[in-house]
């Protein structure tokens, strides 16, 4: 049986981590909440899960799973966003994994997004269900330089696994929320385009952001979840107009 270490990264996580913790629990040899400075009952609820808890501040989501990984006492590696809460057969299909010993380099999740109480098809920028990588063996997947700051992917796997036992991925429950992860989501992005020499010119500013409503609100099919739909070509539009207008205001 392969021993298996988990960890969440958190911030003012405390909404649905004890029902993430307590399914963890049940396959995990290890739970770790890696916290970025929560002022709510997130770490006092991951103590009382029996998690160790580490501070870091936050940079990018890139390199708060590289130190993650590397606290971690296994090679196998379970990681869970703090609003992606797994199912119980989920949990069943890992445990079958782990006694048989895990037979790929990584497992992809079937995820499942939930966005202002409704599952919807389009969550910008993402075409749902989508599978991220949510089991790894550390010695040879990594987090490093070759991935991006947003929207992060490990690198180094030979094999990989999907898996169809799903996680509810519980995002932008308010319109409040929705907007404070635009104006979080658009920095780093803007950041990103800096930091790698990107195009910053008015048209870019201009015209990228109709291209992705177009993509994303049409060619995608958000169209297809009503109102909420609506919402996320909205939030597609305004998203890249605000990476392209903060990217260009910096220096």
């Amino acid at each position: 049986m392969d021993s298996l270490s988990c960890y969440i990264l958190t911030l003012n996580s405390e909404k649905y981590l004890p029902q993430i913790l307590q399914r963890a629990k049940a396959v995990a040899d290890e739970i770790l909440v890696i916290d970025s400075g929560s002022t709510d009952s997130t770490c006092s609820i991951g103590r009382e899960h029996g998690c160790r808890i580490l501070y870091r501040a936050f940079d990018n989501y890139r390199d708060q799973r590289a130190f993650a990984q590397a606290e971690c006492k296994h090679d196998w590696v379970l990681f869970f966003d703090s609003d992606e809460i797994p199912s119980t057969t989920l949990i069943a299909k890992l445990q079958e994994l782990k006694r048989a010993g895990f037979a790929s380099d990584c497992y992809k999740f079937r995820r499942e997004w939930n966005v202002l109480g409704k599952r919807v098809r389009v969550c910008f920028p993402v075409v749902c269900p989508d599978y991220p990588v949510r089991l790894l063996n550390r010695s040879v997947v990594k987090f490093d330089e070759r991935s991006p700051v947003v929207h992060e992917t490990p690198h180094g796997q030979r094999t990989t696994l999907h898996l169809e036992e799903s996680i509810e991925h519980v995002t932008f429950e308010t319109k409040q929320v929705m907007e404070r992860k635009l104006n979080y989501y658009s920095s780093l992005a803007a950041a990103e385009v800096v930091a790698g020499g990107g195009n910053r010119s008015w048209y870019k500013q201009v015209f990228s952001p109709i291209g992705a409503w177009l993509k994303w609100y049409l060619i995608k099919g958000a169209w297809q979840d009503g109102a909420v739909g609506w919402k996320m070509g909205i939030y597609a539009f305004r998203y890249t107009y605000l990476k392209y207008a903060i990217a260009r205001r910096t220096n």
